[in-house]
């Protein structure tokens, strides 16, 4: 069967005044096909990049422009029909209380899963709490950056040592820039004790070193002692300090023998079957472009449904990503306290930028609008689309431990080193992360798989990238794509390597600190 050409311009629902061009460039002049809820040709009064906008007819000033069935904006002037439409004629000023008060439905509707077969079991590591590894990692943790050093000193004595006559994947090194010179107790520190001991007692980590300086205010003591009395690895727990091993010379040998005292302790690891429910997939996108609403994110999306559909999880995160779809998001919350602690949520970020005298729109990047989102309204439109069609099981708060099945939403920034790590720290044992402009991020203890929003920047960052979504955009449905990232997330749990795998990762552990430091 021969696949259709690609068209020149997608309309995505009948009722919207613009439309993407997804071909190299539409170029000005041109009369141009268009694919969707749109009759007719159009000419094209301008050149428009691949990925950008397009206005199908004409849109009077401080008319909303209207992308997927919903406004993404106000048109700061009249728009005539075939000229580009981006943030030299768009504002989303104004549009954004609109936006906020409708419930949106999405831009990618539930596939049709009945009838069709899915892996429903991979090949994992069942820990004695009852979740699952799809890894095993050694973890050298920091408990302030002045210990850090060290920390990476121990790790890289294992960096070309094989470790996996046991099954272990990997020696880790994990430092940050604080735990010290914060207040005690505070909230900020609070959130970093959270994160780093949700890290230490993730399900991909089977033993860990905390190593600390011995006089910071977050000590290693304080960091493994918030670990559950069920952790599952709390036997392969240790900690010293730098000063009580007398500087750091002696510390890197300290550390480098308890590494490999514990590596002769561990049991030998082999993976067995287990179901998918005990998946937990952590949902995030960075970099993306006018292509990511098209493609990657909805195909996600069906890839998260069929996950949950099979008892699995999928975490939603990058709280400021989701402005505009909050009405959405509260009405698939399945209680009225996850609803309420939603709310709160995003109260909290109206504060905070209220506070800081910021925008929400600041979180578009300038690689977001070369790739043709004109702003935080039209990204969200994209990035809620991760996340399918599920109902919302549980509402957490940055880096804590997920422990309900489905759709859960975690508050975390829209940064994308800061949303996964909380992800991890709540316990992602997988990282599905869609990119349209490219993105080299992986996590360091849960396989990060990427995904492209088109076939181009796949091309050029095929060692990075593992999987094309763009092929949406040259014949193949939402609902293939969503099954092939699906059965090759369940690849990946059972122990393939995604190309970040092949890299070593260094300063992938990035906590959400909000506070002063002193």
């Amino acid at each position: 069967m021969i696949k259709p050409p690609i068209p020149h311009c997608l309309v995505l629902s009948p009722g919207d005044n613009v439309g993407v061009i997804i071909n190299a460039m539409g170029e000005k002049g041109k009369t141009i096909a268009i694919k969707g809820g749109f009759r007719g040709n159009l000419v094209l009064r301008k050149d428009i990049p691949a990925g950008h906008k397009v206005a199908l007819n004409k849109i009077g000033k401080n008319s909303p422009v209207i992308k997927g069935g919903e406004s993404i904006g106000l048109a700061k002037k009249t728009i005539s029909p075939g000229e580009h439409v981006h943030i030299h004629n768009v504002t989303c000023e104004g549009a954004i209380k609109c936006a906020r008060s409708k419930a949106r439905t999405g831009t990618a509707k539930n596939p049709r899963l009945a009838g069709r077969s899915y892996s429903r079991f991979f090949k994992g590591f069942i820990r004695k709490d009852g979740r699952a590894g799809t890894r095993n990692y050694i973890v050298v943790l920091s408990s302030v950056n002045c210990s850090a050093s060290v920390a990476e000193g121990i790790a890289a004595h294992f960096r070309k040592k094989d470790t996996s006559g046991k099954g272990i994947d990997a020696v880790i090194p994990v430092t940050h820039d604080y735990g010290c010179a914060q207040p005690a107790g505070s909230a900020e520190t609070e959130v970093l004790k959270k994160t780093l001991s949700g890290w230490l007692d993730h399900p991909n980590v089977v033993a860990a070193i905390c190593v600390g300086l011995g006089c910071e205010v977050l000590s290693p003591s304080l960091i493994t002692g918030k670990l559950r009395k069920t952790s599952h690895n709390k036997k392969f727990l240790n900690n010293f300090s730098v000063q009580d091993a007398r500087g750091m010379r002696k510390s890197i040998s300290l550390g480098v023998d308890m590494v490999k005292r514990i590596i002769k302790e561990l049991p030998l690891f082999k993976r067995r079957k287990l179901p998918v429910s005990l998946l937990t997939l952590a949902l995030n996108c960075g970099g993306s472009d006018g292509f990511s609403i098209l493609t990657a994110n909805p195909a996600l999306g069906v890839a998260s449904d069929i996950l949950i559909r099979n008892g699995g999880t999928s975490v939603l995160a990058e709280i400021p990503e989701c402005y505009g779809a909050e009405s959405m998001l509260l009405k698939r919350c399945t209680s009225l306290n996850d609803r309420n602690r939603l709310k709160r949520i995003f109260s909290r970020w109206d504060n905070r930028i209220k506070k800081g005298n910021l925008s929400m729109n600041d979180n578009i990047s300038s690689g977001n609008v070369s790739g043709g989102l004109s702003n935080i309204l039209e990204k969200s439109l994209g990035a809620v689309s991760k996340c399918g069609t599920s109902k919302i099981s549980q509402v957490v708060e940055c880096a804590e431990r997920v422990t309900k099945k489905g759709l859960v939403v975690m508050d975390t920034p829209g940064y994308d080193p800061m949303s996964i790590t909380a992800l991890a720290a709540g316990g992602c044992n997988l990282v599905a992360f869609t990119t349209g402009r490219g993105s080299i991020y992986n996590c360091p203890i849960a396989p990060t798989v990427k995904i492209a929003s088109n076939s181009g920047i796949y091309r050029r960052l095929k060692d990075d990238i593992d999987l094309d979504a763009g092929k949406i955009l040259s014949g193949n449905t939402v609902e293939e794509s969503g099954r092939e990232i699906y059965e090759f997330l369940v690849r990946v749990a059972s122990g393939t390597r995604t190309k970040g795998e092949a890299y070593e990762t260094k300063g992938a552990f990035v906590p959400w600190y909000r506070g002063e430091v002193l």
